[in-house]
């Protein structure tokens, strides 16, 4: 049951910061688009696909690097609602690098423990900057002045 809160209370505080962010990028979106598709007779499937989506690129990418990496260093919501209880059955390892280091005064360990966590995030972070084609993102663009 703990977990479920634990999880409930994560996806909400997360979710919310994500969903304004694609509503802006989607009012973003210029309008001429829309009517040139729809001129050109694309069909709502082609229009999201060949359109909005590729237009949500960044926005994406931002939203699921950011929550990924605060999925995996999150402790507050778990050191709020259950304290890593009962029995450690809610504890992450960034919560558990915080006991170890200002509750058990292990600085050291919680340091190191800290620094795993670090890794982990840069690690899944390079792994979706490679799933997103980050490469091909950032090169100029195709359109000449």
């Amino acid at each position: 049951m703990r977990k479920r809160v634990v999880i409930i209370a994560t996806i909400v505080s997360t979710t919310s910061g994500g969903m304004i962010l694609l509503s802006a990028a989607i009012s973003s979106i210029p309008e001429d688009l829309y009517k040139a598709a729809k001129v050109d007779g694309a069909s709502e499937k082609s229009v999201i696909t060949k359109i909005i989506l590729p237009s949500l690129k960044w926005p994406l990418m931002y939203i699921t690097i950011s929550d990924l990496i605060g999925f995996v260093s999150s402790y507050f919501f778990i050191l709020l609602l259950t304290n890593g209880g009962p029995m450690r059955d809610t504890t992450t390892l960034s919560l558990y690098a915080y006991q170890q280091a200002f509750n058990l005064k292990y600085y050291g360990y919680g340091a190191a423990l800290s620094l795993v966590v670090v890794l982990i995030s840069l690690i899944l972070t390079l792994w979706l900057l490679r799933l997103f084609d980050f490469d091909e993102m950032i090169k100029p663009s195709r359109i000449e002045d």
